[in-house]
């Protein structure tokens, strides 16, 4: 008999399917019998009690520990969704940046070309403007005075 019990409780434990919370394990009702014979009819059914018995054991017992399991499983779920939404408000930060700094490089560009443009011209005005008052003056050379020992 424990044989056979042992022998249905390893069966049970490695073939139980999970089985939904909704579906209720049918067990059949206690046998009154006494097993006199392994085969005989009066331990099928002790069998299939304790096969009953073992499968609603195991599903209650999937149901207490899928139960903390379940309510993680929604934590980490509603994790997850919350930094999706972190990433994607984020990559839109980034992209936004990216944008601000393409054109701050831009504008500064344009601001060192028209200071470059603006530099140049005024350098050309003050040359033809130096230019312009020099050409009045004229250099002359003073005549050397020779010795008077010629």
């Amino acid at each position: 008999m424990k044989k056979i019990v042992l022998l249905s409780l390893v069966f049970v434990a490695s073939c139980c399917v999970a089985q939904d919370a909704a579906t209720a394990i049918q067990v059949p009702p206690k046998p009154t019998c006494i097993v006199f014979l392994p085969n005989g009819s009066c331990a099928d059914l002790w069998r299939q009690y304790n096969t009953a018995l073992l499968q609603q054991y195991v599903a209650r017992q999937k149901e207490a520990a899928s139960a903390p399991l379940q309510q993680q499983i929604t934590d980490l779920n509603k994790l997850v969704t919350e930094q999706q939404a972190q990433i994607k408000t984020m990559q839109e930060q980034a992209q936004a940046d990216n944008a601000a700094a393409v054109q701050a490089k831009a504008d500064a560009n344009k601001e060192g070309m028209l200071y470059g443009f603006f530099g140049a011209l005024f350098l050309v005005g003050i040359m033809f403007a130096v230019k312009k008052v020099i050409q009045g003056y004229a250099v002359t050379k003073k005549p050397q005075v020779k010795a008077a020992s010629a």
